[in-house]
């Protein structure tokens, strides 16, 4: 069988399109100068896929809807904008789409009330692009880091990093945040400008999260028992120790002190923060548990035999 992804996202290139390629699929994927009607029905033409994988959906309706009107070949939607636009950008797929994935569980009911099909597929971790990787003399320097932008929509994503980025701020701690905004005067969160890292590209962030101490997560949805930011998946597979923001997926899909550790707030961090800075085996013990887990239960390869399973039983 044959599969074409039609964005090339981190999410993709290093994950779901590597998922179904050891499943046996041959896979191919559109990358940015060729996203426009004439780019995709040129990739169609040569590959001939039998099925189409689109990731979010935002940026791609312009190019992509109109083909799908033009060809029979059937479309598979990856809703990562589930839940915050689930009953606008999310159902538009829906419609255009032979099977829906949704990283948040709790859309399943709304999906298959109108009619649609649809499974729960998180995020998740290839093991040959998340590894650990050889140590970085930088990045291991650094007490923790965090990758991610300053979104200001989110309430209890602006609570958390209250609690989970400024003790480290407030302690002297040796800190880099990366990513944008955090400089914003309009949000209501700001870093000091010595913290402030800017862009870093995703190839190094594997890096980054494989050798500092501890790596700081936040989350935007809190309240599904499965959505949360890919980061999650992604330090873990490359042997991070994960310091996150407690919230309803974190908990429901892992274990606190085995495969990461989470707070709830200010001083929570702060103990958590001085106890395992200065022990470094039970960082050690936990990032390895917390690979391990990935590895086994929420690798790519895993999520696309769920989708292959499920697409057997699809009416085309």
């Amino acid at each position: 069988m044959k599969i074409l992804f039609t964005n090339p996202s981190p999410m993709i290139k290093y994950g779901m399109q590597k998922g179904f390629q050891k499943l046996g699929w041959e896979t191919d994927r559109l990358e940015v100068p060729q996203q426009t009607i004439a780019g995709l029905k040129s990739k169609i033409e040569e590959f001939k896929p039998d099925y189409l994988f689109t990731e979010g959906g935002v940026d791609t309706k312009k190019f992509i809807f109109p083909v799908l009107e033009e060809y029979t070949i059937p479309h598979i939607y990856w809703a990562v904008e589930d839940p915050i636009a689930h009953n606008t950008l999310a159902m538009q797929w829906a419609q255009k789409s032979v099977l829906v994935l949704t990283p948040d569980m709790e859309m399943l009911g709304s999906y298959r009330g109108k009619g649609h099909k649809a499974i729960c597929i998180p995020f998740a971790a290839d093991p040959d692009y998340y590894f650990k990787y050889p140590v970085d003399k930088h990045f291991a320097s650094l007490d923790a880091i965090h990758i991610g932008n300053n979104y200001n929509v989110f309430p209890e994503r602006r609570k958390a990093y209250e609690y989970i980025i400024k003790p480290f701020i407030d302690k002297n701690k040796k800190l880099e945040v990366y990513g944008f905004d955090w400089d914003n005067p309009k949000h209501a969160f700001n870093l000091p400008p010595q913290y402030n890292k800017g862009y870093i590209s995703h190839e190094k962030s594997v890096i980054a999260y494989s050798s500092a101490k501890i790596t700081l997560g936040v989350h935007s949805i809190t309240n599904s028992r499965t959505m949360q930011s890919m980061r999650t998946f992604e330090v873990l597979g490359c042997g991070g120790f994960f310091l996150t923001q407690h919230t309803r997926a974190i908990e429901y899909m892992f274990k606190n002190h085995t495969h990461l550790v989470w707070s709830s707030g200010y001083e929570e961090t702060v103990e958590l923060m001085n106890y395992y800075l200065n022990n470094e085996s039970e960082r050690e013990r936990i990032a390895l548990n917390g690979q391990k887990f990935i590895y086994e239960n929420h690798n790519y390869q895993k999520r696309a035999s769920e989708i292959v399973e499920t697409l057997k039983a699809v009416q085309v």
